[in-house]
């Protein structure tokens, strides 16, 4: 069994190209709280016709919504864009699933966004998918379990062996559920890139809601410090979501 990876995951996709660059080998580990209700509950997980990849990039945070950055993006995933995007999959069974719930890969439609950030090295990322029946809801449910006994794992990604720790944090009530978590993965500098440090630290943040039956993943990634993603655009993010299921 080979694990795929695509969408907006940090572990072996696009920001491995900016870690790499910058110091050699990554991929992720994080931190989930548990679920927090929001204040403004969206649509129950009735019968209803799931929200298309046009109808999720109508909704997603544009460029001229955020001051002074260099570009973001709204794509619709090519499923078959991920078939050749696989390894092995990771250590742990629990961590697995974990992953396997953030790629979003049972969602009906999918849209990966890339926020590239006025005097920012590293962009953040953000995946809106939308699902059929109760799967919204039961990759959630997914993922909290997961997250119960996954703590520390190790992979294969596109720059070799890594290995990761998974931490919860703490996040704002938003949406109708709502977990972050925070991947640690310590990553040898090459010689010639030290400054000082001969082991940099990849530190991801990584915040999953589920909002009726979409979930919105968002990510950030910075070296050697703890970055989060700016909860503003979230909640604007989130309160559209809620907004086109309430029609």
């Amino acid at each position: 069994m080979r694990a795929r990876r695509h969408g907006w995951l940090l572990v072996g996709t696009v920001l491995l190209g900016y870690a790499t660059t910058a110091c050699g080998d990554t991929q992720r580990s994080g931190t989930a709280a548990g679920p927090s209700a929001s204040a403004s509950p969206s649509p129950s997980a009735s019968a209803q016709t799931p929200l298309s990849a046009e109808e999720l990039k109508s909704l997603a945070i544009t460029s001229e919504e955020v001051p002074g950055n260099r570009g973001i993006s709204a794509d619709e995933r090519d499923p078959s864009a991920a078939e050749g995007n696989t390894f092995p999959p990771v250590s742990d069974t629990s961590c697995q699933t974990m992953l396997d719930a953030l790629d979003a890969g049972t969602a009906s439609a999918a849209v990966d966004q890339i926020f590239n950030w006025k005097g920012g090295i590293y962009p953040g990322g953000s995946v809106l998918a939308s699902y059929a029946g109760t799967e919204a809801e039961d990759t959630f449910a997914r993922l909290r379990t997961a997250l119960k006994t996954c703590t520390d794992f190790t992979g294969v990604g596109y720059a070799g062996k890594y290995s990761a720790h998974v931490a919860t944090e703490k996040i704002a009530r938003v949406g109708d559920e709502s977990i972050a978590l925070r991947i640690t993965v310590p990553i040898k500098e090459p010689a010639s890139m030290r400054n000082g440090r001969r082991v940099a630290v990849r530190n991801e943040q990584h915040i999953f809601v589920r909002v009726g039956h979409v979930t919105a993943y968002y990510s950030m990634l910075d070296m050697n410090h703890s970055d989060h993603f700016p909860m503003a655009l979230i909640r604007k993010e989130v309160g559209r979501l809620a907004e086109a299921q309430r029609g």
